[in-house]
């Protein structure tokens, strides 16, 4: 992709079957979009289209012989979504979203911005089941961030698609729409209870961590009952 912060693979050198996972990181608002895919499978899922990412993600999965096979949203924030509209156009690909954020899928927005209206194809609910060719990523429902946050988690590769539920170092904002500090609290109480500790998370914005780096101060996190600073 041609970004100012280009994108890049995820440990190169992997087998040519194992996952590939690249990120473009896209301005105004430094929002990750992920093209992801199992390096044997042409199809292929695009998460979060931010703003700007629409050709380049195009132009990438054409480079690369794939087909975006479905477009996902971590939640409906307008960095996430911003260009659901272009790419389905340009792929014909579904879009998922969870049935909580569906309504920000509207294209109104505070900022100004003039955002394409779209509507969802798949709803992304608790305990269903994304496949991308040999790749299965189960939907864990992860609201605090918004109602209808979602990470996405491939348990046989253990790679967590975490939105801006869980980033290196912190998590998501509870002051914006749809936020809610108590089930932020739960949300990364359910993740550093149910994910091993050499998971990859991926986040919306900013470097990859992994479970165990960030487990302490979730740990604490769940053991108060409310959000704390972390670190």
């Amino acid at each position: 992709m041609s970004t100012t912060d280009p994108i890049v693979e995820r440990r190169p050198g992997a087998p040519s079957h194992a996952p590939r996972i690249e990120v473009g990181s896209f301005s105004p608002f430094a929002t990750n979009a992920y093209l992801v895919w199992d390096g044997d499978s042409p199809d292929a899922l695009v998460l979060d289209p931010a703003m700007g990412s629409a050709q380049p993600l195009v132009d990438r999965a054409a480079a690369l012989e794939l087909r975006v096979h479905l477009i996902g949203n971590s939640h409906g924030h307008i960095d996430h979504i911003f260009d659901n509209g272009p790419l389905k156009t340009a792929t014909g690909a579904p879009l998922a979203i969870h049935p909580d954020d569906a309504y920000r899928l509207d294209g109104r927005n505070s900022y100004g911005f003039v955002i394409e209206q779209v509507a969802a194809d798949v709803d992304l609910r608790e305990g269903d089941r994304l496949r991308i060719g040999q790749l299965t990523f189960d939907v864990l429902h992860t609201p605090g961030h918004t109602e209808g946050s979602v990470c996405l988690f491939e348990a046989s590769h253990g790679l967590l698609l975490a939105g801006d539920v869980l980033f290196a170092g912190s998590y998501g904002r509870t002051d914006l729409s749809g936020g809610d500090d108590e089930a932020m609290v739960a949300s990364l109480a359910r993740l550093a209870r149910e994910m091993p500790d050499e998971v990859r998370v991926l986040p919306g914005h900013g470097p990859e961590t992994t479970i165990g780096r960030e487990r302490p101060w979730m740990e604490r996190i769940a053991a108060a009952g409310r959000l704390q600073i972390p670190g």
